[in-house]
């Protein structure tokens, strides 16, 4: 199994794709908004680092659901932008979030004709739109289990954190086309992207969800280099270098373990 560790702040493209490039990280994934998108593709895959997912913008996503029409055609808009990049640059997925936030929009006739909208696009453009865990299940399970081409992005961190084991592998494991993996002190609504085994995670679990799920994709980690959380040092005290080796031994840890 191939692993993966997303695009992240606070360090530069060519640092990053060399280090990634340096400890044998072929695997990456790249928000759909990240300027100069075709030249970073571009950049990481000439350090043998092959970008397979975008992850489309989520800020100002619950106006798919609204009543406010421009609003949710410029969303829309967005949406399909990722598409249009994953397309463009050979990217097969874009991962792709349903609400943001508490209370979750309630589903309606409008935002699930919108999304139909973009499943459709992303069909046509020969793209896979995986949709995320988020804090609620119910929209989620309306769109996997009335529509067939979308697949699954199991955010770990979200289901152990933010939703506190709702057990979404057990529901759509089988539909997975993306992960995004890491670990999280587990508190209420907490969402910490810290590395895995450095929270409250238990990746035995997580490694036996994904066994069970049969899934052969990329152990792909969604992490950030924290300097702290709460006023307490986490990871301030890494180089760029060591904190991804760290963070690469975690996820061939978790590789190995399925």
């Amino acid at each position: 199994m191939e692993i993966g560790i997303n695009i992240f702040d606070g360090i530069s493209h060519e640092k990053q794709a060399e280090i990634f490039e340096k400890l044998g990280v072929k695997r990456t994934f790249i928000a759909s908004e990240t300027p100069d998108f075709g030249a970073v593709v571009a950049l990481y895959r000439s350090h043998g680092v092959e970008v397979e997912a975008v992850h489309a913008p989520y800020n100002g996503i619950n106006a798919m659901w609204g009543e406010e029409e421009e609003a949710a055609q410029k969303m829309l808009a967005r949406l399909k932008d990722s598409i249009d990049k994953c397309a463009v640059h050979g990217i097969p997925v874009s991962v792709v979030h349903l609400s943001s936030g508490r209370p979750m929009p309630q589903i309606n006739e409008r935002g699930e004709h919108r999304y139909k909208e973009l499943f459709d696009y992303a069909v046509q453009k020969g793209v896979t739109v995986a949709l995320e865990n988020q804090r609620y299940k119910e929209n989620l399970c309306y769109f996997l289990e009335k529509y067939q081409s979308p697949g699954f992005c199991w955010d770990c961190g979200h289901e152990y954190g933010v939703t506190g084991r709702v057990g979404f592998m057990k529901m759509f494991g089988h539909r997975l086309a993306a992960l995004h993996i890491h670990d999280n002190r587990c508190g209420v609504d907490t969402d910490d992207h810290l590395l895995p085994f450095d929270g409250n995670i238990d990746f035995e679990e997580v490694a036996n969800l994904l066994a069970e799920s049969g899934y052969q994709g990329t152990l792909m980690l969604e992490v950030g280099k924290l300097a702290s959380i709460d006023g307490k040092p986490v990871y301030a005290h890494l180089s760029d270098e060591e904190y991804i080796q760290k963070a690469a031994e975690a996820a061939r840890k978790i590789a190995q373990k399925i």
